[in-house]
């Protein structure tokens, strides 16, 4: 294990707090995780926050905003069988800008 827990980032805005809340209150999906689609951070979780690599699923929130320019979602980590949810961060995504014509 190379990493230990990593912290919750803070939302840095009050839309960013209303899209945590939101993911948090139940409109979040699993993305990776369980028996079939196992985590590569399973056995990290496991060492620091308890339970079995098959019970860790990384969640993302189902909705994205718009949020200064950049579409943001909330990822973590969800414990299936306790329902902890640890380790929150923001993933933003700035548009690509197309180079100019020289």
């Amino acid at each position: 294990m190379s990493q230990g827990a990593i912290p919750d980032e803070s939302p840095r805005n009050l839309p960013e707090q209303l899209l945590l809340q939101d993911a948090v209150a139940g409109n979040s999906k699993g993305i990776q995780g369980g028996v079939n689609n196992m985590l590569g951070d399973a056995p990290r979780l496991v060492a620091i926050y308890g339970g079995y690599p098959e019970h860790w699923y990384k969640m993302t929130s189902i909705q994205s905003f718009m949020i200064d320019g950049a579409s943001v979602q909330v990822h973590w980590f969800r414990n299936s069988q306790t329902q902890e949810n640890v380790e929150y961060k923001f993933k933003r995504q700035y548009p690509k800008i197309a180079p100019k014509n020289l």
